[in-house]
């Protein structure tokens, strides 16, 4: 099942709470940059598959929030959850207008799954100011959806846990959020499809 939503309030199934996957990295992030934490604090970062950060030199925390949004990665990531804790990145979900949105357990490791719906994610990241997060999204690459868009300026989330979910959360020229999420996973093809269709009807 496809659902999205949008951040001007269209919307299909956009309720509807799915798994999260590594969209919450946006939360994560947008959290840590409202922090009193220090991004220049170097940190150890422990394994974690699907990472880059636990084979760097030297880390910062500031890294970590570039890394998990830039790159998802998965270690940098729960560098920044346990130092924040999953309350304060709930409350910025909250703060940031999500009402289904809930991190729940860490990266790559067992417990309940983190949760989000189309709606939070278009009406969440539309929200956030923080500018070196929405850096960090442009440093991102691993969506069709650019392709589809070429000309605008396109910063893309994306989130998989195969063959359960897969979705995608983009800002579309600083002014429009759409998500759409998938359940079980559609291709990533066939997500950001109906993604630039949605771009596509808002435009003409």
């Amino acid at each position: 099942m496809i659902t999205w939503a949008t951040s001007d309030g269209r919307e299909e199934g956009g309720d509807r709470v799915v798994p999260a996957a590594s969209t919450i990295k946006l939360f994560v992030a947008s959290a840590f940059w409202r922090s009193a934490l220090d991004p220049e604090e170097r940190v150890e970062v422990p394994a974690v598959p699907w990472s880059v950060a636990d084979a760097l030199f030297s880390v910062t925390l500031g890294d970590c929030a570039l890394l998990s949004v830039a790159f998802s990665d998965n270690a940098a990531t729960n560098v920044l959850l346990e130092r924040l804790g999953f309350d304060a990145v709930n409350q910025e979900a909250e703060r940031l207008g999500c009402e289904h949105t809930e991190v729940r357990r860490l990266m790559i490791s067992d417990g309940p799954q983190n949760l989000t719906c189309a709606r939070d994610l278009a009406r969440g990241l539309a929200a956030i100011d923080e500018e070196r997060v929405l850096d960090a999204l442009a440093q991102a690459h691993d969506s069709e959806l650019p392709f589809l868009l070429l000309g605008r300026d396109v910063r893309v989330k994306t989130g998989e846990l195969w063959p359960d979910v897969y979705h995608e959360v983009a800002l579309v020229d600083r002014s429009l959020a759409v998500a759409v999420c998938s359940q079980p996973a559609a291709l990533p093809g066939e997500v950001a499809a109906v993604a630039e269709s949605l771009l596509r009807v808002n435009s003409s």
